[in-house]
């Protein structure tokens, strides 16, 4: 009796531990997954924010028509925005 005592104590204890890791696992998921939803939002916004003044800093664009490049620019700062509010959020599961 005493044998299948410790055993069941032993079990939850194990399932204690189990959870425990599962929930650090997820954790270190969600703030790794953060970081890099920011950092790729900041990399779009910056990519939208060149399409946008690259005459004014000096870039010649020929190869690009302007509307096409606003275009393109305006869909990077509406991804760039949603990727840092994801990762704002942490909503992965």
């Amino acid at each position: 009796m005493k044998l299948f005592i410790l055993q069941i104590l032993n079990k939850t204890e194990m399932d204690n531990d189990l959870n425990n890791l599962r929930e650090k696992r997820t954790k270190n998921y969600s703030v790794m997954r953060s970081l890099m939803d920011y950092t790729m939002g900041i990399l779009y916004l910056a990519a939208a924010a060149f399409l946008f003044f690259a005459e004014k800093l000096g870039f010649e664009m020929e190869n690009f028509d302007k509307t096409f490049r606003y275009i393109f620019g305006a869909l990077c700062a509406i991804y760039g925005s949603w990727r840092i509010y994801r990762g704002f959020k942490k909503d992965y599961f």
